[in-house]
């Protein structure tokens, strides 16, 4: 089950995309916001670079969702003390609620997958999401599906 969680939390796949349970969070924050809580609440204080990277953003886009979640009130960031150009994400008290409740859906979420399969078809299950969010990040293989043109004889009736 720890697979699947950091699988979601490292690949960039959004947790939240596939839960209805979030939609009252998403009255406050966007989905990515929730994804960046949560990676914070799990890693704790991380630089721009690391949150981007955790969340499998681009350094701009992680600034826009760190912009907005700043002006909630959701994280503060502040400059490093050892340099001066690194910004330091870290969640306010606001924000480590959010985040915890945010956690609690998705770890329903994990558990109510748990329960609908074995074992044996959560590992693959697991598999199966691994590689797929490899082929999705460019790092797979890619084939292109196989077609096979038969003749179809028709019978034309005059």
């Amino acid at each position: 089950m720890q697979q699947l969680y950091d699988l979601f939390l490292k690949t960039g796949l959004r947790p939240f995309a596939f839960m209805t349970d979030t939609l009252h969070l998403e009255q406050k924050v966007t989905r990515s916001d929730l994804s960046a809580l949560l990676i914070l609440l799990i890693r704790g204080d991380l630089t721009m670079s690391e949150l981007a990277a955790e969340m499998g953003a681009p350094l701009s886009s992680m600034t826009s969702i760190a912009k907005r979640l700043e002006r909630k009130g959701f994280i503060a960031r502040a400059t490093s003390a050892q340099d001066q150009r690194v910004k330091l994400v870290t969640l306010t008290q606001e924000g480590m609620q959010l985040a915890k409740e945010s956690e609690h859906i998705m770890l329903i979420m994990l558990g109510r997958l748990e329960a609908a399969f074995t074992q044996e078809e959560l590992e693959q299950f697991t598999t199966l999401m691994l590689k797929a969010a490899k082929v999705f990040q460019g790092e797979g293989p890619v084939r292109l599906p196989e077609t096979k043109i038969t003749a179809v004889k028709i019978k034309i009736e005059e």
